[in-house]
């Protein structure tokens, strides 16, 4: 099942049931992801962008690389990018590194991203590790972002730990027991955790 607007519908219902996250769900209205609209080279830069960072510090990152290379991030502006003017937006030289990579991997079409609209999220995941810079929190937040799908559930996403631990307490204990804990909201976990990043703030 894919992110659309009958579907987020149908998740919110679903989610507005679970005595832990219903409240949320009601505080915050309705989830706002639309991959519909997103380009996969775009989404998956943004994602390296934001790797490690409050959700803050990436907007702001990310909105001064947009303002140096295009509203939009395309290949070519970045691989055209002068290195030194990407890390003065503050990207670090590794991320700088990685966002070129893969900016060039597309370029040469050792990435098709047509591809991954049909391969599993097993594959998907296998596929995108082989680029520098990205691992499996990347190829998951780009599943959620821009391949719209609905069940993910990445359990080394900060943010998503942090919601966790607000919503269980003690009982999310590790990764295994989180990751346990979220199989409540399955099929909608990519909807979920949406709304786990609203509470972690």
């Amino acid at each position: 099942m894919q992110i659309n607007q009958n579907s987020l519908s149908k998740a919110r219902r679903e989610l507005l049931r679970c005595e832990y996250l219903g409240p949320t769900v009601k505080a915050y209205g309705r989830c706002n992801i639309n991959p519909e609209n997103r380009d996969p080279f775009d989404a998956l830069i943004a994602s390296i962008i934001s790797q490690q960072l409050s959700v803050k510090a990436a907007d702001t990152i990310e909105g001064r690389v947009r303002e140096l290379v295009g509203k939009k991030f395309k290949p070519t502006a970045i691989i055209n990018a002068n290195v030194n003017d990407l890390r003065n937006a503050g990207l670090s030289g590794r991320k700088v590194e990685y966002v070129q990579g893969i900016a060039d991997a597309v370029k040469r079409k050792r990435l098709n991203f047509k591809q991954l609209e049909s391969a599993s999220n097993e594959e998907v995941i296998e596929k995108l590790i082989q680029l520098r810079g990205v691992g499996k929190w990347t190829a998951e937040m780009f599943m959620i972002f821009a391949l719209g799908r609905i069940d993910i559930f990445s359990s080394l996403d900060v943010g998503l730990q942090r919601g966790m631990q607000i919503l269980f307490g003690e009982e999310a204990y590790d990764l295994a027991a989180m990751e346990k804990l979220a199989q409540r909201w399955q099929p909608y976990r990519s909807i979920a955790s949406w709304y786990l990043w609203r509470l972690a703030g």
